[in-house]
């Protein structure tokens, strides 16, 4: 099985993920992702179920993107760059991807990086940006600790 800790929070490219188990039932996952979020006093503002979309096309995959947003820190920010509406909400995916070379899958829960986000914008709230990271990242840690094996 593939263990995952609260320490196991990886970078891939712009973006922070974590690796759980694929036995795992994938709706659990994002059912506890979308609690982990309303505990840390976020708000869920949309859901995109990628498989549904693509099934038309003879593809199965389990994919959802769950938009997310935090309206006090938006308030703020809205104000002081508009811009800053290009990259809002955030948004975290889950999604259940095979592992090379094995009959093995797991699902990987993660967000891209509003820090990055915003500098690629070079929009004026880069701290306000990092302290989302922050909070994003311990929803991560949350995730990570309830699916610890």
């Amino acid at each position: 099985p593939i263990l995952c800790s609260a320490d196991e929070i990886e970078r891939h490219g712009d973006a922070y993920v974590i690796y759980l188990s694929g036995k795992l039932n994938f709706n659990d996952v994002v059912s506890s992702l979308e609690n982990e979020i309303v505990s840390e006093n976020w708000q869920v503002v949309d859901h995109l179920d990628i498989g549904a979309a693509v099934k038309e096309f003879g593809k199965h995959t389990e994919n959802r993107v769950v938009s997310v947003c935090k309206t006090q820190y938006l308030a703020r920010a809205i104000e002081e760059d508009p811009f800053i509406s290009l990259i809002i909400p955030c948004r975290f995916t889950v999604f259940r991807e095979s592992i090379e070379k094995s009959q093995q899958s797991r699902i990987v829960v993660g967000f891209y990086d509003p820090v990055a986000e915003a500098n690629g914008l070079n929009l004026k709230q880069a701290q306000a940006a990092e302290i989302a990271t922050n909070e994003l990242k311990a929803i991560l840690h949350r995730m990570a600790e309830i699916y610890q094996e």
